[in-house]
């Protein structure tokens, strides 16, 4: 119950930032709909996945989505670092393109 709880925290908090920080500026509105249009179809097609991978093919079926999660949780973080890297390259065009405009 402990590991579950402090997983459940530490998801909140990821998932929070990564809302948040990584949004642009002028579409954080839209930025945080897709994140949680994104949320809400794994809460739609996650309970039927389940039950035609653990319940048809039982205890395969549990190894496949231990590593679907196991993957899911390996790529977050390149996935996050992408879109920090992607964010940062995109804020330096726009400086270099005001700093050009201003000149």
């Amino acid at each position: 119950m402990v590991i579950h709880t402090v997983g459940e925290l530490w998801h909140s908090a990821a998932g929070f930032e990564v809302s948040f920080a990584l949004a642009p500026r002028h579409a954080t509105g839209q930025f945080l709909g897709v994140f949680g249009l994104g949320a809400g179809l794994a809460e739609a097609l996650g309970p039927g996945l389940l039950i035609a991978l653990c319940i048809t093919w039982g205890r395969p079926g549990w190894f496949v989505v231990g590593a679907m999660f196991a993957l899911a949780g390996l790529a977050a973080p390149l996935a996050v670092r992408w879109a920090q890297n992607h964010q940062s390259a995109r804020q330096a065009h726009f400086q270099v393109a005001e700093s050009a405009s201003a000149a």
